[in-house]
């Protein structure tokens, strides 16, 4: 099921949820490569055969290529259990041990999730922020960012995917996921009206917010997620 119809993802049934996870990955010294080639072997292999992964992507912290993260969106938790017994999977975890020292689950609960169908090439870029909001701004801050997150999508043709998350664990720990299609698409992204009133709007809701430099290691989504902060 792709989400056609705009929704936020919070108060679902578990049997209709959407369910977002990130992987903090250690990569064993001169692994790296390894780990690319079976990141994009287990990726293509989900999404394209996995009626309910809708979206996979693998990344590298810039400056450190034993640093990896991995991003991924299941139709539900019933598509995430399917997947975990699948045979791209089970192929990765009896790989993994050789080529991963430590790999750290993040749940997450999902705010926003929106993309459109791409592929990538030399200029698709991403960014992977963590900020954390003061909790009396939680509600607030939330009312502000998700209709900027669907007005980027629906009016920015260089914005291809926008996922905003919080912390199962701590609530108001945000992650945002964000792919454009080049770097000066995110330049323009910077500087429309939205965005800077959603700047101006949250300056003072947050404790901190950690920009964390990641380049694209593999990306494959099946495309079509939208949502509609109105509804």
């Amino acid at each position: 099921m792709l989400i056609s119809s705009p929704v936020f993802a919070e108060k679902a049934d578990t049997q209709y949820k959407p369910v977002m996870n990130i992987f903090n990955i250690s990569v064993r010294p001169d692994r790296d490569k390894d780990f690319d080639d079976v990141a994009r072997q287990t990726i293509s292999a989900s999404v394209d055969r996995e009626a309910g992964t809708l979206a996979m992507y693998a990344l590298k912290h810039s400056a450190n290529p034993r640093q990896a993260y991995m991003v991924e969106l299941y139709e539900n938790e019933g598509a995430y259990r399917k997947h975990l017994i699948a045979v791209p999977y089970r192929a990765f975890a009896a790989y993994a041990p050789e080529i991963i020292d430590r790999k750290q689950k993040i749940t997450l609960e999902p705010q926003f999730l929106g993309d459109k169908h791409f592929l990538p090439d030399e200029r698709t870029i991403n960014n992977l922020v963590v900020v954390e909001v003061k909790p009396e701004f939680q509600t607030e801050f939330k009312k502000i960012v998700l209709p900027e997150m669907a007005q980027s999508l629906k009016v920015e043709k260089g914005v291809l995917a926008m996922y905003a998350a919080t912390e199962s664990q701590t609530p108001n720990r945000w992650y945002f996921y964000e792919i454009y299609a080049s770097e000066e698409d995110y330049q323009l992204h910077r500087q429309t009206p939205h965005f800077r009133d959603y700047l101006r709007q949250t300056a003072q809701m947050s404790t901190s917010k950690n920009a964390i430099p990641v380049k694209p290691t593999f990306l494959r989504n099946k495309g079509g997620i939208k949502q509609d902060p109105n509804r």
